[in-house]
């Protein structure tokens, strides 16, 4: 058995499934058109939908995602930040 360590256990405090910054290039309605690094054309939108929460915190969460296929024919989920203004890939 594992000793306990006494310290408290916290979300933040985890690490799984943390989005990767993206560079994404943008049409002019605001959808993933290409991601810039690597180089691969998103070949469709699949789904997309918005979170808006924890407006009452300082830090609001505001994003778009958008399940796309790039052209390559890999699946991928992104979001944007519509606080910040950067692109995520959010890997499950």
């Amino acid at each position: 058995m594992v000793p306990d360590s006494g310290k408290t256990l916290r979300a933040e405090t985890i690490s799984l499934n943390q989005p990767e910054p993206l560079a994404v290039q943008e049409d002019s309605t605001g959808l993933p058109l290409m991601l810039k690094s690597p180089r691969q054309k998103v070949r469709s939108v699949e789904d997309r939908w918005r979170i808006d929460d924890e407006w009452w915190r300082a830090e609001a969460v505001s994003r778009a995602y958008y399940a796309v296929i790039l052209a390559s024919g890999q699946k991928m989920v992104l979001y944007k930040d519509l606080v910040k203004g950067t692109w995520y890939r959010q890997g499950y």
